[in-house]
């Protein structure tokens, strides 16, 4: 594949710029001739953390800081053609996110190379990091659900996404498809994937299977232990506007009871 000139910029967070110490945060990549601009930054603040302390900054307003720029450069940056361009852009910055002095390089996949930029310059795996697992469906609904009616190990085709599988499912007039799923930690993480989720849940509810049977997709959560209620409630809302379900693992005793009292064949 050919080879097309570009160059990228590392994104730095310098807490105080008079001593001229930063963090890689982030990376931004421009390929002018095939009309390519992208950024990436980190979805957490845990390199600056690392280099300067939690205490140093306020984490909040770091990340705002970091998705505004992100929409600066996007929204400046479609004109830019050379390096000098991005240059003129950090000058007009003047904050405690600096876009470092650009380098050339030659680009096969624009995509590829700014994810392979970003893992090599800026991405810093946190140390403990919290991980969410799966809630365990099967040990709560096999010797709570005896003799109800459970479909298991349903296929469904979503138009335009292709199969999904699913562990577990009831009717009670529609067919219930029961997901269990993990969110990530990191909140804007959690919603990303709850919307993508969301989306397939909304085609399921206006698409019915190929027997003809209407369909609705249900939810079982898993969130991390420091998740807020206010994530919660958001992921939550997002379900319920794509004619979906969120069922938390807290919630799952009162969901077995409730398909006792409704599924049916």
């Amino acid at each position: 594949m050919a080879t097309t000139r570009g160059f990228f910029s590392i994104i730095q967070f310098c807490p105080d710029l008079d001593r001229c110490e930063g963090s890689n945060v982030g990376v931004v990549l421009a390929v002018p001739q095939i009309g390519y601009l992208g950024v990436r930054t980190s979805t957490d603040n845990e390199g600056p953390k690392r280099r300067f302390g939690k205490d140093a900054f306020d984490d909040g307003r770091l990340a705002l800081a970091k998705r505004a720029l992100e929409c600066r450069i996007l929204s400046d940056g479609k004109d830019w053609s050379r390096p000098e361009d991005l240059v003129l852009f950090s000058k007009s910055e003047g904050n405690q996110l600096v876009l470092l002095p650009p380098r050339v390089i030659l680009v096969e996949k624009a995509e590829a190379e700014l994810e392979e930029l970003f893992l090599r310059l800026a991405h810093v795996e946190a140390r403990h990091r919290q991980r969410t697992h799966k809630p365990n469906l099967r040990d709560v609904f096999e010797p709570g659900l005896i003799g109800v009616p459970l479909r298991r190990d349903i296929i469904v085709t979503v138009p335009e996404f292709g199969d999904m599988n699913f562990p577990y499912g009831y009717k009670n007039g529609r067919l219930n498809l029961i997901q269990p799923e993990a969110f990530p930690v990191e909140p804007r993480e959690a919603t990303r994937h709850a919307s993508e989720l969301a989306v397939k849940g909304h085609i399921l509810f206006k698409h019915p299977n190929k027997q003809g049977e209407q369909q609705s997709l249900v939810v079982v959560g898993g969130f991390s232990e420091t998740a807020s209620d206010e994530i919660k409630n958001k992921i939550r809302f997002i379900f319920q506007e794509h004619d979906s379900r969120l069922v938390s693992e807290c919630e799952l005793p009162a969901f077995v009871d409730e398909i006792r009292r409704e599924a049916h064949a």
